[in-house]
């Protein structure tokens, strides 16, 4: 009888043993379809069509990624930072769709796939965090910038929330780098823990309650540490987005955010709906329905990196990178180049010589006009300007003020600069901060215009004041290239003076926005201009309030002069 029995044993193990590797044939020793199942059994009804539909559009991405690598690599060696960091949120989305194809082809590598595709790109929020400070001129110069100023902490996903604001400093910078951080550290944690398990799964093990409990506690970790990385993310965009939105950062952003943050939620709601058996019962050959359900989402990823794809190549162009004569420093050794000046003399005198010298020049058209007539005056200014009142100059004087928002617009008032005796010119801030317009285009339009004015209207007095400094560092480098080119010009063209503001500099004369300057600076300017043109249009040389010229300015005139005059 003992024998009987241990026979049957064998014989119900022997049955149990053989149940259990069908199942295993069937589904793989992970739960999914090895190769050899797929050659047998073939893939579903709509598989081959997805396959080729999602290959198709990793291929075009990959195609248009590889085109806009091209373009950008010439600025790769003197913008690498840069560089890196645009090409590395671009990559996201072919790669994305690559992984996730992948995954649809070969279904055990599926979870290999995805760690790939999430761990990827949890470290590109790290590439746009330091994408945004690059734009900046690094955290260095965007804490120098922007220390000080008042941040409001509730910005999105939190922008709901009364939180407090706080001062913009270095340690902010450095708590928003560790949000972004965690995210990295726990996908690569959970991640990695998920995958070890999906490694050694078999039919026991893990149990299904403890998968699903795992799998419950990885999305939940995983979608708060991504609202947390983003909230770092759009702290410091809401914090410095005067500085970033003329790089059309906020388009960049939301492209990105979107795809980030659909995958992420897709994943986590299709994986709860088949985990809670919502689809009912899907399973076809070696296809279980979650496995389907999950080819379906990653389908749908696909798509819509192919849709938001374009829209961020069109958000992350080459002409983001500063060209090489927006180079801080070459323009300015350029000019320097051009006239060396020697010697040193005492800024009163120099600047009372160039300002005499100045004037002896403009007594020949003087003695041309009607010195009784009223002369008019036409003052274009964009808003920095805007407050000032046309009325303070003397009864010799008629000026008319109009808007000239861009500099490069100048030319729509053409027909009223030819018959005025002076244009006074305050514009030129809105073209460099506001529309990017680079340094060597605004320098090219300039010297055509001026050029021109010189050949059609050379009894016309041109005076552009010089662009004033702001709390944006980069800004602060091109105004003064362009300063001192448009100085370098006066030089040459008879009929263009250069009115400087030197006076203000280092002035507290900023608003809160750091480009406009406030009443009290307006009212300065205003007064100063008035006599300024005033006793230009007389031939009055005032020893005590001469013609505005940086000292360092009126050396390089003063030697110009005098070379002038000794050929």
């Amino acid at each position: 009888m003992a024998e009987i029995a241990y026979g049957i044993e064998e014989l119900d193990y022997a049955i149990e043993g053989e149940g259990a590797g069908a199942e295993e044939e069937e589904g793989g020793e992970d739960g999914h379809p090895s190769i050899s199942d797929i050659i047998g059994k073939g893939y579903p009804k709509e598989w081959i069509v997805l396959i080729v539909a999602g290959t198709l559009f990793t291929l075009i991405m990959m195609f248009f990624f590889i085109r806009a690598l091209l373009s950008h690599k010439k600025y790769s060696t003197k913008h690498t930072m840069q560089f890196l960091c645009t090409m590395g949120i671009l990559f996201v989305y072919p790669l994305y769709a690559l992984m996730y194809v992948s995954g649809m082809i070969v279904p055990r590598a599926n979870s290999k796939c995805t760690f790939i595709a999430e761990t990827y790109e949890s470290l590109s929020l790290m590439f746009f965090l330091k994408l945004m400070l690059t734009y900046m001129g690094g955290k260095k110069k965007a804490v120098n910038s922007l220390a000080g100023t008042r941040v409001h902490l509730n910005a999105p996903p939190l922008c709901w929330c009364r939180l407090p604001t706080i001062k913009f400093s270095r340690n902010f910078i450095l708590v928003n780098e560790l949000f972004v951080l965690q995210l990295i550290v726990i996908e690569l944690v959970m991640g990695y823990v998920d995958l070890l398990m999906n490694m050694d799964k078999s039919n026991s093990y893990p149990a299904a309650l403890v998968e699903e409990k795992f799998s419950h506690v990885f999305h939940g970790m995983s979608l708060a540490s991504l609202v947390i990385a983003v909230y770092g993310l759009s702290s410091i965009y809401h914090s410095a987005e005067h500085e970033l939105k003329h790089f059309n950062i906020f388009k960049k952003f939301i492209s990105y955010k979107i795809v980030v943050t659909l995958a992420k939620v897709q994943d986590i709601i299709f994986t709860i709906l088949s985990n809670n058996e919502v689809f009912g019962d899907l399973s076809t050959g070696a296809f279980s329905t979650h496995l389907r359900v999950h080819m379906w989402a990653s389908t749908l990823t696909i798509l819509e990196c192919t849709i938001i794809f374009p829209i961020a190549l069109k958000a992350f162009p080459d002409t983001d990178y500063p060209s090489d004569s927006q180079s801080p420093n070459k323009l300015r050794r350029d000019m320097e180049a051009e006239i060396m000046v020697t010697g040193e003399y005492e800024n009163s005198k120099i600047i009372n010589e160039v300002n005499h010298q100045n004037l002896k020049d403009m007594s020949m058209l003087r003695s041309e006009l009607d010195p009784s007539r009223i002369k008019t005056v036409l003052f274009l200014t964009d808003s920095l300007l805007s407050t000032f009142s046309s009325s303070k100059f003397c009864e010799g004087l008629t000026c008319s003020k109009k808007s000239l928002s861009r500099l490069v617009d100048i030319r729509k008032y053409q027909s009223e600069i030819q018959f005025c005796d002076y244009v006074i010119i305050s514009s030129g801030i809105n073209d460099i901060h506001k529309h990017r317009t680079p340094l060597d285009d605004l320098i090219r339009f300039s010297v055509g215009f001026y050029d021109e004015c010189a050949r059609v209207c050379p009894r016309t007095k041109f005076i552009y004041m010089s662009l004033l400094q702001t709390n944006i560092e980069w800004v602060n480098n091109l105004t003064d290239d362009f300063n001192t080119y448009i100085f370098e010009l006066s030089l040459r063209y008879p009929n263009l003076l250069f009115y400087d503001n030197y006076q203000l500099v280092n002035r507290e004369i900023l608003q809160e926005d750091g480009v406009n300057i406030n009443e009290r600076a307006v009212k300065f300017i205003a007064k100063s201009l008035v006599k300024a043109v005033t006793n230009l249009s007389i031939c009055y040389n005032d020893p005590e309030d001469p013609w505005p010229l940086r000292p360092s300015f009126a050396r390089k005139a003063l030697a110009f002069k005098s070379e002038t005059f000794d050929h």
